[in-house]
């Protein structure tokens, strides 16, 4: 399992140039000034930045500097830093390449998005939209556009304006970009957690359907190389969901069972789960016909497959949650592609915090029904400054114990739980992996870097993911996240490989399925870096 490592000690050695030092971390030999010492110069010009005494990637300088009032010169010395590409055929092997590639960010990013990414197990389907795709979409359906409430509509009221009108007026459109995106926030501007959720409400007004959706993602995630997607997108036809609301029983958190009674000819009914199977079925023809696909999604061994994970809305009355959640319950107990399922909305909101409670009941009560299926849950996106510390104590050790989460969301409020290391250990020896979400997390929350516990759940030995959330409201994509992580984080080939696997490892999949998804992650690394030592060129497909 991924762990943070230690860095290697610095040796410094005298370099008989007036003082001056080399230090040779990791074996390489870089230029440093002593305290209290003349700057060092060195020929010819730009091999050093002046006055800062860091070497840059050139060969053979001159190194002169004073000393004492007189001019020394040296011999050439070889630079700190190597100046071949990573795809160089003499770069060495895939960790020494990696290093090449950490220099600077746009050859981290070349490395990083054809590198395989075993799966992007936190991927919100109605977040992860382009709205970019949102204005292609409204175009073709002949919809206007409304300034005002700043979505696509039918109608033609004079406050409205054609496509044509909004793609012509540059402070129209950018206004709609920064509405239904991050793009419109900046760190220390506006409220970032306030902007993200309030998207949601215009990105769906061009009604694109799951199946434009579902190919926008999978073609997406193809092109990064991502081997597998736990996509939250709830695959119940229209139909079924009506034949559970004609139920209209109320909810008793005190006689559960007594409250699911009603239900129970519907759950046990093989033509509700016949629906689910026929739904799904419809949805991935439908993709995979858009993409082009051979073999299709729902056929072993298609590039990027897909399952789904049920969302259950945290902040509803409970009488929905309860609802809805016998549906996701009776949607995975029909068809193996419905993995898992989740809660979401805010966690700091005041229903969120008083329904806890309950939600915690309803799931343990219908986990233990419906044979034990695998949860996932949002569990401790929270801080300080939008939730009390009492709602963060024991979130995310609930969500495991009484909410039976495999798999944790975020987890960003970990250091306020009560007893940290046996929750820690637990989630180690339970192999409870938390779904990193960075880009998210650092706008909607303002945590990134050393306030992140990244490394502090690497460090306890509890498996991560790094895992999108909404990657199209973030403008971010999957190869981002590892971006992020490699250089905030100094990340090794060995640690984002070792992510990488575990990721597809604690997925939601049939044991036999994941064991084939595993070998064609492994055969794609095999080929990644055959491809880093002979070239690294990629067909134009």
């Amino acid at each position: 399992m991924s762990r943070a490592r230690s860095k290697p000690t610095t040796r410094t050695e005298p370099n008989r140039l007036g003082g001056a030092t080399l230090a040779r971390p990791q074996g390489r030999a870089v230029l440093t000034r002593p305290q209290g010492r003349a700057v060092a110069r060195l020929g010819p010009a730009g091999c050093l930045d002046n006055g800062t005494g860091q070497a840059r990637p050139l060969r053979g300088c001159i190194v002169t500097t004073f000393v004492a009032g007189l001019l020394v010169t040296a011999s050439p010395i070889v630079m700190a830093e190597d100046d071949r590409l990573f795809w160089h055929a003499d770069a060495g092997s895939p960790a020494e390449r990696f290093e090449l590639a950490k220099r600077t960010e746009p050859e981290l990013v070349a490395f990083l998005r054809r590198f395989p990414k075993g799966a992007d197990l936190h991927n919100h389907a109605g977040g992860a939209v382009y709205s970019d795709y949102v204005i292609d979409e409204a175009r073709a359906k002949g919809l206007r556009y409304d300034p005002e409430s700043r979505g696509f509509t039918a109608s033609e009221e004079e406050h409205t304006v054609s496509l044509d009108e909004l793609e012509a007026d540059a402070a129209m459109l950018k206004a709609f970009f920064e509405t239904v995106s991050m793009r419109g926030w900046y760190p220390n501007t506006d409220d970032g957690h306030h902007h993200f959720f309030q998207t949601f409400s215009h990105l769906g007004s061009a009604r694109r359907t799951q199946a434009q959706v579902l190919a926008e993602i999978v073609r997406r995630n193809r092109y990064q190389n991502v081997n597998y997607v736990e996509l939250m997108m709830t695959p119940v036809p229209s139909a079924t969901w009506g034949r559970f609301y004609e139920i209209f029983d109320e909810l008793d958190l005190d006689d559960l069972p007594g409250s699911l009674a009603p239900y129970e000819s519907l759950i046990e009914d093989p033509a509700i789960g016949r629906s689910f199977s026929e739904y799904i079925d419809e949805l991935e023809t439908e993709a995979s016909r858009e993409l082009g696909l051979s073999p299709t999604l729902s056929e072993p061994g298609t590039e990027t497959a897909v399952a789904y994970i049920g969302s259950l809305l945290r902040t509803g009355p409970m009488e929905r949650f309860f609802r809805h959640a016998i549906v996701m319950f009776t949607a995975m107990q029909s068809d193996e592609r419905v993995v898992g399922l989740n809660i979401v909305a805010p966690e700091d909101h005041p229903a969120s915090r008083r329904q806890f409670d309950g939600q915690m009941k309803i799931l343990d009560f219908l986990w233990q029904r419906f044979d034990q299926p695998a949860i996932t849950l949002h569990a401790g996106e929270l801080t300080l400054r939008y939730a009390p510390v009492a709602s963060m104590w024991d979130r995310i050790r609930r969500s495991i114990d009484e909410g039976h989460a495999r798999r944790i969301g975020h987890g960003i409020s970990i250091a306020w739980e009560r007893d940290l290391v046996s929750l820690l250990e637990q989630m180690r020896d339970e192999g409870i992996l938390v779904e990193i979400n960075l880009t998210s997390n650092e706008s909607i929350l303002g945590v990134r870097d050393d306030a992140h516990p990244f490394q502090l759940y690497r460090r306890a030995g509890v498996p991560v993911c790094l895992t999108t959330d909404d990657e199209g409201v973030s403008r971010s994509n999957l190869t981002r996240e590892y971006v992020k992580a490699v250089r905030r984080y100094d990340l090794d080939y060995d640690d984002i490989k070792t992510i990488s696997r575990d990721c597809l490892v604690h997925s939601f999949l049939p044991k036999e399925t994941k064991t084939a998804r595993l070998a064609l992650l492994d055969a794609a690394f095999a080929d990644f870096e055959k491809s880093l030592a002979t070239g690294y060129r990629e067909s134009a497909d």
